[in-house]
């Protein structure tokens, strides 16, 4: 019995032994296999939409396609290049996941061009990778093992010299199975994908791939990798072979301006056209700083009591929504300044910053307005140097000009970046002038020293809703010292001073918020939290102080400003429109979302309209899409102008043809 046994152990090892013979042959199908769990894996962790059977097949015949033609190379040859491409594609779900965490997008190739920031980010990075993600490498090892062990057993292989040296007869018979093999996974691959893509085109996903869209559908009808293939065919399409709008479709956006520019021109003949003609003008733009703080506290302690105390003072915006998208920090001084919509991938301050925009500060700078903007970081950073000139500022401030006395998070601390910032404006001594400066100390993952921010987030301490709790309590203690600073200065009494958060935190776990508030949350207030940042305008003596109901956004903010200096906005192309002005515009998201108001729009992970969630406003409920339709065509239509103008820098050619 005993050597029954051990014979067909010996049975046993020899079979397996000559499985892994032919490692090269079946180790694509577990290529296959082991990917596809980890695509379903990682749809689970990105939660918008679910794995159908439509996904499923497109995942199956991308990997099919990036695979099929290892049949042609050698068997060592081709458990290297199975192992590499194991490594390659496991290292890809994993990078968009990160990145999905961050910015609920996807890498693009746009993006790619963005790489030389990510030494940056860091800090952020760890902080947002989790102890499962492991399982996207857990099996790495065992491929690059087994092709290590197919190199050594097959080095002196009869087999492997056939492969580089066969006979004639051996070489046609394998040439062609090899050829009809590779053939036949190829074309199996292509349909795998064109089918269900095509289908879904061609129905609920119609007019998906038209324009530049929301990432998130185009991943629900591709897959991840069929995703990366279609943004690469994209953007090649714009790059190098694109042909350029149409003259009808110039037409188009010239006829959007125009009706625009009519509502624009209703704040001609409002009492606040004018009225602060002349005074100097700050933009404070703060790092991550979300509306959900103001007024709040924590144990007993405010976390912004400056903040409440100066919007007390000042004309309050609680329906303010930032609208910015991969470009974060970049979009929303792009929105801010130049009043168009950033783009759906990558920043328009990376990939297109030679191109004509109406921003501000070269609108100020023909009013007699000395225009200067303050970062204490690198001026590479987000391509700021470029953009900046392009822009037209008189002076960029970069961490080159400032002294780090105050070295905290990412670079100089917010109350030392603001009292040198004040120092600066003084020493120009130029009047009427124009500024803005960018915070960095709240930076995600705000993970500042307890000295520096004084502050017990209680039952969030330890987390990072807590550290950001805090981080939010050191940027207020800044805005208050800032205020001292501009009063000793004698500049406060003759500055506009403008405040805003730039983008959301990036803490996306509502349970969280949930415990923040004491209560439940609804689907539209979880929507809201994301997308709302405090936004006031401070006027000289404490004038217009209250409340505005308003829904406005970032892109309203340059005609804003022109109408309280006394500018037409009509004159230049910009999309949004002054949020002190009686005239309406909505608020319109990157996804397609928007608010004006009386209805907010969400739009649903496939794209459909009508498949979106509609709510009536101020009561939160859910009404009818019907009542949203109309707003959630007419977004889409802005976003696509505005997409039109910056990627073909068309603002040159729009004002030549009014000429």
């Amino acid at each position: 019995m005993m050597s029954q046994l051990q014979t067909a152990a010996r049975k046993g090892v020899r079979l397996s032994l000559e499985g892994l013979r032919y490692w090269p042959y079946w180790g694509a199908m577990l290529l296959i296999a082991s990917m596809l769990y980890k695509l379903n894996w990682l749809d689970g962790q990105l939660n918008v939409g679910g794995m159908n059977h439509w996904k499923w097949t497109v995942n199956l015949g991308a990997m099919v396609l990036a695979t099929f033609w290892t049949v042609w190379l050698g068997r060592r040859t081709r458990a290297v290049v199975l192992a590499v491409i194991h490594l390659l594609f496991s290292f890809i779900i994993f990078a968009d996941l990160i990145y999905f965490r961050y910015f609920k997008d996807f890498i693009s190739v746009p993006v790619l061009m963005q790489a030389g920031q990510v030494g940056e980010l860091e800090d952020s990075i760890w902080n947002l990778i989790q102890a499962k993600d492991w399982i996207l490498f857990a099996d790495v090892p065992v491929g690059i093992a087994l092709a290590v062990w197919t190199c050594i057993r097959l080095r002196r292989s009869r087999d492997e010299r056939f492969a580089y040296r066969p006979s004639r007869r051996l070489f046609g018979r394998t040439f062609w199975i090899r050829l009809l093999l590779g053939a036949a996974l190829f074309t199996s691959g292509f349909y795998m994908i064109a089918v269900p893509v095509n289908v879904q085109k061609n129905g609920w996903a119609s007019g998906l791939f038209v324009g530049n869209w929301w990432n998130i559908p185009i991943y629900n009808v591709t897959g991840l990798f069929g995703f990366h293939g279609y943004d690469t065919y994209r953007y090649a399409k714009e790059h190098w072979f694109g042909s350029g709008p149409t003259e009808e479709q110039i037409q188009e956006a010239s006829d959007w301006f125009a009706e625009r520019g009519q509502l624009q021109k209703q704040a001609e003949s409002e009492p606040m056209f004018g009225a602060y003609k002349g005074k100097n003008v700050l933009i404070i733009q703060a790092e991550a700083f979300q509306q959900f703080v103001i007024g709040q506290s924590v144990n007993g302690q405010e976390i912004t009591p400056n903040l409440n105390k100066l919007i007390g003072q000042s004309m309050y915006f609680p329906n303010f929504y930032h609208m910015t998208s991969q470009g974060r920090t970049s979009d929303a001084d792009f929105l801010t300044s130049c009043s168009l919509h950033p783009m759906p991938t990558g920043s328009v301050f990376i990939r297109f910053a030679d191109h004509q925009f109406d921003c501000l500060p070269s609108i100020l700078n023909g009013q007699g307005y000395d225009t200067t903007v303050h970062h204490a970081y690198d001026g590479s950073f987000w391509n700021r140097t470029n953009m900046y000139r392009n822009m037209e500022y008189a002076k960029f401030y970069t961490i080159k000009d400032y002294t780090n006395d105050e070295p905290l998070g990412w670079s100089l601390g917010d109350k030392s970046f603001f009292r040198q910032t004040v120092e600066q404006l003084k020493e120009r001594g130029k009047t009427p002038f124009y500024a803005m400066a960018i915070t960095i100390s709240s930076h995600h993952p705000f993970n500042l020293p307890a000295s520096a921010t004084e502050f017990d987030s209680g039952p969030f301490a330890g987390t990072t809703f807590g550290d950001y709790l805090e981080a939010a309590h050191y940027v207020d203690a800044a805005v208050g010292e800032l205020v001292q600073d501009l009063k000793d200065a004698g500049l406060w009494d003759d500055t506009i001073l403008m405040f805003y958060g730039d983008h959301d935190n990036s803490l996306y776990d509502m349970k969280t918020y949930e415990q923040f508030y004491g209560r439940s949350l609804t689907d539209l207030e979880k929507d809201a939290i994301v997308r709302k940042v405090p936004f006031f305008i401070h006027f000289p003596n404490d004038e217009h102080a209250g409340t505005n109901d308003k829904a406005v956004g970032q892109i309203d903010t340059t005609p804003t400003v022109l109408q309280l200096l006394g500018i037409p906005a009509e004159d230049y192309k910009l999309m949004g429109v002054s949020m002190v002005s009686e005239a309406q515009s909505p608020v319109v998201f990157r996804n397609g979302g928007y608010t004006d108001g009386k209805t907010y729009y969400v739009p649903s992970n496939d794209g459909i309209v009508d498949n979106g969630t509609c709510y009536a406003l101020p009561d939160g409920n859910k009404t009818d899409i019907s009542a949203c339709k109309a707003g959630a065509e007419a977004a889409k239509k802005e976003l696509e102008i505005s997409d039109r103008v910056v990627e073909h820098d068309l603002v040159p050619k729009l004002r030549q043809e009014e000429q």
